[in-house]
């Protein structure tokens, strides 16, 4: 709850900037930050990807260590589909005994629902290819999956994330 607040919040101060910023770019080529912990995250458009339910790519570059780490937004199946958002790094022999890995050979740091924060609301993320950035992301859980990751917290000890991510740039390529 108190991360819904702080989301909101944070997208309260950045209000024009951003409203002009997401009219003129696609999710596809979107730039989003965490405040906090300055993780980015980087769309980039569909090419080729294997999965059928895959509706966005993107990275997480993780600060002050280089390191990107795949992820995708894919949808459910069933009447109530819904966005599902997975972030992965390379397997450790307890990650993998821990049951995280998954076909790809990678292993989940974080997965769930992803929503788009709008002038005042969570909701849910559009599922068309062509849709416009909102003006934040929402991932539920991210920032304690996040910290708790061993490559946030060797390179920032002490360091914490929230779970709200703020529309900074659009790449145009």
């Amino acid at each position: 709850m108190i991360t819904r607040i702080l989301a909101f919040f944070l997208l309260g101060l950045l209000g024009p900037m951003q409203a002009a910023l997401a009219k003129e770019c696609l999710l596809s080529h979107a730039t989003y930050q965490e405040p906090r912990s300055g993780a980015v995250v980087q769309f980039r458009p569909l090419a080729n990807e294997p999965a059928a339910l895959t509706a966005e790519v993107f990275s997480l570059a993780v600060p002050n260590t280089g390191t990107s780490l795949p992820a995708d937004i894919t949808w459910t199946n069933g009447k109530n589909s819904f966005p599902l958002g997975t972030i992965r790094h390379a397997c450790t022999d307890d990650a993998r005994e821990g049951g995280l890995q998954d076909g790809s050979g990678l292993c989940r740091l974080w997965e769930g629902q992803v929503y788009a924060l709008t002038g005042g609301a969570a909701e849910q993320l559009n599922s068309r290819e062509a849709t416009p950035a909102p003006r934040g992301l929402l991932l539920p859980g991210f920032g304690v999956a996040f910290t708790e990751g061993a490559d946030f917290a060797n390179a920032n000890p002490g360091g914490s994330a929230w779970d709200a991510f703020i529309l900074t740039g659009c790449s145009h390529e």
